[in-house]
């Protein structure tokens, strides 16, 4: 992959293509900048955003609305604090903030703050008309959890930098519980094309991490 501010910067500008108000975008691409390179972002930063745009790219053929999934994408933690219980709530906020400044429809933002909510539990709502695209999306949030060994000890190694205001006793208590949630599941992974590729080997990773703490 290119450098990665200029990948992602890619996707912003493709997204917004749409809209005449250059100044406006950029001033909005300079706030997210900032917000995504705060020295607790050691993982959730342009790096994951740059990950999870690549996997779109990968399944856009599966995708209805690629522009709700790309905003979603770039949006869903541009708020993030350990301490915090509100971050995909005051994600969806500066989603809804920014398109806005846009004048992105409606209904494109609506939806895009629904898919930065759904992160939090990963409950698709009942009815939601882009059922698919946002099964698509939870998986994308949850495809780390699959990958290859060297790659799944990275990331943790970077969680638990970003938890480093945490003991490692409390750490560890609430990493336990928030990997044994993530077992309890039918199935990590929402669609049948993630399942059959990464449901396994995200047991095998989030098992063997288990056995760490």
């Amino acid at each position: 992959m290119e450098n990665i501010l200029d990948y992602v910067k890619e996707k912003w500008t493709q997204l917004t293509s749409f809209s005449k108000k250059e100044e406006v975008k950029e001033q909005l691409w300079k706030e997210i900048i900032n917000c995504y390179s705060g020295q607790n972002r050691q993982y959730h930063n342009l790096s994951r955003v740059a990950y999870l745009y690549t996997l779109l790219d990968e399944y856009i053929d599966e995708i209805i609305n690629p522009a709700v999934i790309g905003f979603a994408i770039l949006y869903h933690n541009v708020v993030y604090d350990a301490y915090s219980l509100h971050n995909e709530d005051q994600s969806a906020a500066v989603a809804d903030a920014h398109l806005r400044q846009l004048n992105v429809n409606q209904g494109i933002i609506n939806n895009t703050k629904t898919f930065i909510k759904a992160t939090k539990d990963h409950i698709i709502p009942a009815g939601f008309s882009l059922q698919t695209d946002l099964s698509f999306f939870l998986d994308f949030d949850m495809a780390i959890l699959g990958v290859d060994d060297e790659v799944y000890k990275l990331y943790s190694k970077k969680i638990r930098q970003e938890y480093s205001i945490y003991r490692d006793p409390l750490y560890k208590e609430g990493r336990k519980l928030a990997l044994q949630r993530v077992l309890a599941l039918k199935n990590i992974f929402t669609t049948t094309e993630f399942r059959e590729v990464m449901e396994l080997k995200a047991r095998q990773n989030i098992n063997r991490e288990l056995s760490l703490l």
